[in-house]
C-alpha cells in the first residue's frame, strides 16, 4: 500500500503529521510526502505518485475529481484531515466507489467541548472576576455567578457538533430543547431532548446556543425579535457563524444589558476596533477559536490511519463520509 501525503511542508502540516502519527501511517505501508512548501495541483499529484493507493490531504487541497480518477488507477481512498469535504472532492469520486474519510467527527467533539467551556465561563463570569484579581481587587462576598446544572438549554440547529454537545449536556441534568427543520421528536428523545420552536427557545431558555449551518436560509435567522424575547439573565452563545445573527441588533440589545452573550464568531473578523462589543462586560469575546484545539490535529491523523487499516481489512470505517456531505453539513471545522 502506498500513502501519499499531499499536505505542504510547514508548521500546519507538522501539527497533523507528528512523529507519532507518521509512524502509525508507516506501519500501514509506504509513505511519501509532498516535498514542497505549497499545495500541489491535481497534475502535480498525478505526476509525482500516480500509483498511490491512498491520498492523505489537508486544508487548501485542490478539488479532486475526474482527472485524478482517470490517471490514478490504484486510488482507493481519499483521507481528508480537515472537517467539511465540500470543495475537496467531487461527486465523481463517490460514483467511482472511492472511499472518503475526514476528520469531521474528531473535530466536532473538540468544538462541542469549546461550546461547553464558553458557556461555563460566561455563566460563572470568569473573565470579569479574573480581571478583578489582576487589577488588584477582590470580591466583597456579594459576587454573582451561575452554573449550568439544572438549566433550560436551547440548541438552534442540530448538526454533528450539536449532537456531541447534547451528549455533554446530559451530565448537567439540563432540560434540553432543540430547533431543527429535520429533527423528529423520536430522534430528539434519544438525546434526552424535545423539539421546540425558535420562539419557545428564546422565550424560555436560560442558555441559547447557535449551531445552524450558514446558508441563504439561515442568514439573519436570529433576529432582533427573537433576541428581544430573551430573559434579562439569559445567555446567548454563538460558535457557528456571525451572519446567522442580526449583529447590529444584538450589539444594541447587549449595550442595553438585555441579556448576556458568549461570542466566538462575528459577521466581520477581526471585530472592528470601534465595535461597542469590545466595551461591554456582559459579553465574552473569543477570536474565532471555537474550532478544534491544536492537539486534536494529531488525533485526526491517527483516527484516519485507523480507518485506512480498517479499509484494507474489509472492516466498517468510523470516519467515512458520503456524497450528501457535499451538500449538507454543520459549521466548517477549519
Amino acid at each position: 500500500m502506498k500513502i501519499f501525503i499531499t499536505m505542504p511542508k510547514g508548521s500546519i502540516k507538522d501539527t497533523f503529521i507528528t512523529k507519532r502519527s507518521l509512524e502509525a501511517l508507516k506501519n500501514l505501508g509506504e509513505v511519501v510526502e509532498n516535498p514542497l512548501d505549497r499545495q500541489l495541483s491535481e497534475d502535480e499529484i498525478i505526476n509525482m505518485h500516480s500509483d498511490s493507493d491512498i491520498l492523505l490531504t489537508g486544508w487548501g487541497t485542490e478539488n479532486l475529481g475526474k482527472k485524478i480518477l482517470s490517471e490514478m488507477p490504484n486510488l482507493k481512498m481519499i483521507a481528508y484531515t480537515g472537517g467539511s469535504i465540500s470543495g475537496v472532492v467531487t461527486d465523481e469520486v463517490f460514483e467511482k466507489g472511492i472511499a472518503v474519510t475526514s476528520g469531521n467527527n474528531v473535530f466536532a467533539k473538540s468544538v462541542a467541548e469549546g461550546c461547553l467551556s464558553y458557556t461555563l465561563c460566561a455563566l460563572r463570569r470568569l473573565e470579569f472576576y479574573m480581571k478583578m484579581v489582576r487589577d488588584g481587587d477582590w470580591h466583597d462576598g456579594t459576587f454573582y455567578n451561575r452554573g449550568l446544572i439544572g438549566k433550560k438549554v436551547g440548541l438552534v440547529g442540530f448538526g454533528t457538533i450539536a449532537k456531541y454537545y447534547a451528549e455533554l449536556l446530559r451530565w448537567f441534568d439540563v432540560e434540553l430543547l432543540i430547533y431543527s427543520s429535520y429533527l423528529t421528536d423520536e430522534e430528539a428523545a434519544k438525546y434526552g431532548a424535545r423539539c421546540a420552536s425558535l420562539e419557545e427557545i428564546f422565550k424560555t431558555c436560560d442558555v441559547v446556543s447557535i449551531h445552524s449551518a450558514l446558508n441563504e436560509k439561515n442568514k439573519g435567522l436570529v433576529s432582533r425579535k427573537l433576541m428581544e424575547m430573551l430573559r434579562s439573565d439569559a445567555l446567548l452563545v454563538n460558535t457557528s457563524r456571525g451572519e446567522i445573527v442580526d449583529e447590529a441588533a444584538m450589539e444594541e440589545l447587549l449595550a442595553d444589558n438585555r441579556f448576556f452573550a458568549a461570542l466566538d464568531v462575528f459577521s466581520k473578523e477581526p471585530i472592528p476596533p470601534e465595535s461597542k462589543l469590545r466595551e461591554l462586560e456582559n459579553v465574552i469575546l473569543i477570536p474565532h477559536m471555537g474550532g478544534p484545539t491544536i492537539d486534536m490535529r494529531e488525533q485526526v491523523t491517527l483516527a484516519l490511519a485507523k480507518d485506512i487499516e480498517r479499509f484494507f481489512k474489509g472492516q466498517r470505517l468510523e470516519h467515512q463520509v458520503n456524497s450528501q456531505n457535499l451538500k449538507y453539513g454543520s459549521k466548517k471545522l477549519g
